[in-house]
């Protein structure tokens, strides 16, 4: 048995410091909605009174996201190879019995989550690190055939719209964008040719947009808000009106940890979608600055470790890892802040949520793994 290299161990500390730094968000922002109950729209009757609820549980996805990460950088990539299509379709049924009636659970206007016992898992999620693996493993695979349309990219691309559009009618747009977005950078960095690719998507998903929007009223409610949310600051704006508020109260330095005021019922979704503008007011613009700097350093860490592999697998499955993460930041700090439109995507390794914080474990998992087989070869080329 070949010995493995040691992983990176910086990233890891990144990752350590991530997550520790969710779970006191977590604690922060949802002790008051936990206290009260007053959850969603149907109340959280369930925790009430337990100002800990939410932080016990995320604390205990933590837990498996942990083995899951171990799980993740001691697997050798020769497993992912061989079962990429097993995994593939595992992440495909999960996406097709979500939306049947009785088995996926209706919230918020989306049929996204399986329960399980006391638990409710999103299987976008998963597809996510699915889709990925399954196109580094064919464009590895391939090797030069990729590059033909015909045997190369079609085929992928009709398994990225399969996947597209069974999260879309959810419907979960955020995570749809998130998983087209991912699956386009794998694509470039395994080589497609950009004419074919721009021809094949661009036109067609666009037009898909326009037309969700155009057919859906909260999407358009959410694009027209996001324009001027402050025209209606209490129904169509009031989301990102009271985003603005916790952001401005941070200032410079900040309420101080545990002291932000928007949490208070005010801010809608403070320990999911919004808990950077929590993040934003009790640390201000310092500390959120040194929060995005760790998220920046984690990122530039991980691509640093994808260039460095010379398995291409390993590359364009690390590649698809972070680009997924960063995609999925960039669009929750976005509509925080006014950027982009609010998508109710949660914010990496920090947000509430079990499944969000499994997949962004499992693929830190990813990382790592590939970091040990960069270690291992630089060993081989050091003592050769």
């Amino acid at each position: 048995m070949k010995s493995r290299g040691v992983p990176d161990f910086f990233l890891l500390f990144l990752a350590i410091l991530l997550v520790g730094f969710g779970i006191l968000m977590v604690l922060s922002a949802s002790s008051i909605y936990a206290h009260t109950g007053i959850y969603t729209s149907k109340g959280c009757d369930y925790c009430k009174g337990d100002e800990l609820y939410f932080v016990k549980r995320q604390v205990m996805f933590l837990g498996v996201g942990i083995i899951g990460m171990l799980f993740a950088m001691n697997m050798p990539f020769a497993f992912y190879k061989r079962n990429f299509l097993l995994i593939c379709f595992v992440c495909l049924f999960l996406l097709v019995i979500v939306l049947i009636p009785g088995i996926g659970k209706l919230a918020n206007g989306a049929r996204s989550w399986i329960p399980l016992g006391g638990f409710n898992m999103q299987p976008s999620e998963f597809a996510k690190i699915g889709l990925t693996i399954y196109l580094a493993a064919i464009i590895s695979k391939k090797g030069d055939r990729f590059l033909s349309f015909k045997t190369g990219l079609f085929p992928a691309l009709v398994v990225i719209g399969i996947f597209f559009l069974l999260i879309a009618i959810e419907p979960d747009m955020g995570g749809a964008a998130i998983l087209l977005g991912t699956a386009g950078v794998v694509l470039i960095c395994g080589g497609a040719n950009l004419a074919h690719l721009f021809m094949l998507t661009v036109p067609p998903f666009t037009l898909f947009f326009i037309g969700y929007i155009m057919t859906k009223g909260h999407a358009l409610d959410r694009l027209l808000s996001y324009r001027d949310p402050w025209s209606d600051p209490l129904y169509k704006g009031y989301q990102l009106t009271q985003s603005f508020m916790a952001i401005a109260r941070g200032g410079m330095n900040g309420t101080g940890y545990g002291k932000g005021i928007q949490k208070y019922l005010y801010l809608p979704e403070a320990h999911t979608d919004f808990i950077f503008s929590v993040i934003a007011e009790e640390f201000g613009f310092i500390g959120t600055s040194l929060f995005l700097l760790v998220f920046l350093a984690f990122i530039l860490r991980g691509v640093h470790i994808c260039l460095r592999s010379k398995d291409m697998f390993a590359s364009l499955a690390g590649i698809g890892v972070i680009t997924m993460i960063t995609i999925q930041a960039v669009i929750n700090i976005g509509g925080a802040t006014g950027a982009l439109p609010i998508s109710g995507v949660p914010l990496p390794f920090i947000s509430y949520g079990g499944s969000s914080l499994l997949v962004c474990m499992i693929g830190t998992g990813i990382l790592l793994n590939v970091s040990r087989e960069v270690n291992r070869q630089k060993n081989l080329d050091n003592h050769g």
